[in-house]
């Protein structure tokens, strides 16, 4: 590292700003712009009693489309640093920031090994400024680790390609199975691992090396067994539970009508998906320009591979970004940006490459990248969501617990929230680790019922079909307050 600084003295300085600019995006505020509502409160919850009581974790979170589980990974990741911080949710979060810091640096260190130092500067920059990168980079949840694993799967595959590195095919294994339990999108990194594996098989078919093919196959069966012992959970869960999981994938897939068209020839979603990637990835989420840049990107891309000299990279990137529009293109369902994150850093490798070739290339070309550059990173600046209003969502939570304990004078008492985009788990986590006299309806009824209204003034909690508050019985409200926007309620039985 000593000599890379010495040799490379102002790349090395160039990256420390743009990597102390990823952290300082991502970090800025964390406490107040981190998500925090039901899913969050669930993570966290089952990670505290991982922690706490020692109860092991098999499963994953749910999939909001198609039901089902993914692996537990995720929460032993969070499982350190949630002990680190106390069991503050924070905790977590700035876990994804850190991690979201070094996929900007890997971003940087694959681009520059494939396209050149100047690339890699690029790709690196663009990335660190990204709005959706930043967004996803500073909330606990499980999509967020997706680009750090999919580019170390694809590298990893891309060693054993072209540098014959055999034994990186066990990491392709591995980190499939990682990016495959952070979110099952990854399932479109197989296409591109398989094909590039195939490449290398055919190759060391055809030069009748047998050293090498058995030490490739040997790797291969580790791959496998590496890949089937990360995700061993989820078969143990198989095993335990008829098979749901595997039901579910069965469902999602044989049920098209409303998951997904196995006919590509019939999809009209191939330009929304490139559009999206554009606008939300290099255009900072503004769709003013979108088609223009995406024909800019589709262009420029065949121009530089075309006149580079840079064809095999420009291959894996080209391939890993074609079967994500192909899936996408296929998927009947909204498509929601978090979804690409299996190929966030193939967009900004991309985009790097072209810069640098332009920056790299005669005097109009120079101009044309320089220009090109200063519009995007102050396009992203300008747009960047740390100049937005914090949604203290943590701070209002707690704040809300700590007023419903304060008021419940420490009298058991039952608690419900009506809320149409979210759910009670993040207020259960702050109840019970204040240890709240808090009771859930089915285990004790007590005299006071405390409601949480998300949804402003058109609340009513008396009568309300919410599960807890219905299990409460005929009541009416004592006290009401707010705090923000939320809506607080003390309710008691009628006598």
């Amino acid at each position: 590292m000593i000599n890379f600084i010495k040799k490379n003295k102002l790349e090395s300085f160039l990256l420390t700003l743009i990597i102390l600019l990823a952290l300082g995006l991502r970090l800025y505020r964390i406490d107040e712009f981190m998500t925090f509502l039901g899913d969050e409160g669930r993570d966290v919850r089952i990670v505290r009693d991982l922690i706490t009581k020692g109860n092991l974790v098999f499963i994953g979170p749910q999939t909001s489309v198609g039901n089902m589980y993914l692996g537990p990974l995720y929460y032993y990741m969070m499982a350190p640093a949630l002990l680190l911080s106390g069991l503050n949710p924070v905790g977590p979060a700035i876990m994804n920031a850190l991690l979201g810091a070094v996929t900007v640096w890997l971003t940087w260190f694959v681009s520059r090994k494939w396209f050149g130092g100047v690339s890699g500067i690029v790709a690196a920059l663009l990335f660190a400024v990204s709005p959706v990168a930043i967004i996803y980079s500073r909330s606990s949840w499980n999509p967020n680790p997706m680009p750090f694993f999919a580019l170390l799967s694809i590298c990893s595959i891309y060693e054993v390609w072209q540098n014959k590195k055999y034994q990186f095919i066990p990491l392709v294994g591995i980190f499939f199975a990682c990016a495959l339990q952070m979110h099952y999108l990854g399932l479109m990194l197989l296409p591109t691992l398989g094909i590039f594996w195939l490449f290398t098989y055919f190759n060391i078919t055809k030069t009748k090396d047998l050293v090498a093919k058995k030490s490739f196959t040997k790797k291969t069966l580790l791959a496998i067994v590496f890949f089937l012992l990360f995700m061993s959970p989820l078969f143990i869960f198989d095993l335990k539970h008829s098979g749901m999981n595997f039901n579910a994938f069965k469902a999602f897939f044989s049920d098209r009508q409303t998951t997904v068209n196995l006919n590509p020839a019939r999809s009209d979603r191939f330009i929304p998906a490139i559009n999206l990637m554009t606008s939300d990835l290099i255009l900072a989420r503004q769709t003013l320009n979108q088609g223009i840049g995406s024909v800019l990107l589709v262009l420029l891309s065949i121009f530089i591979y075309l006149k580079s000299k840079w064809q095999n990279p420009l291959k894996i990137v080209f391939v890993w970004l074609g079967f994500a529009l192909l899936g996408l293109g296929v998927y009947k369902q909204h498509v929601y940006i978090h979804y690409l994150g299996f190929i966030y850093p193939a967009i900004y490798l991309l985009a790097g490459a072209i810069l640098g070739f332009l920056l790299q290339s005669r005097l109009y070309a120079k101009i044309i990248g320089g220009l090109i550059l200063i519009y995007l990173v102050s396009l992203n600046i300008l747009h960047s969501p740390v100049a937005d209003n914090p949604n203290r969502q943590l701070q209002r939570t707690e704040q809300a617990v700590d007023s419903i304990i304060k008021e419940s004078n420490g009298e058991p008492f039952n608690f419900g929230l009506i809320a149409k985009q979210n759910y009670d788990e993040s207020y259960r986590y702050f109840f019970e680790n204040k240890n709240a006299n808090m009771y859930r309806g089915v285990d004790k009824k007590t005299d006071q019922l405390f409601v949480i209204c998300e949804d402003g003034d058109k609340c009513q909690p008396e009568g309300s079909p919410n599960y807890e508050i219905a299990m409460f019985g005929q009541s009416h409200v004592m006290k009401e307050w707010a705090i923000d926007y939320l809506r607080l309620y003390k309710l008691t039985r009628f006598k």
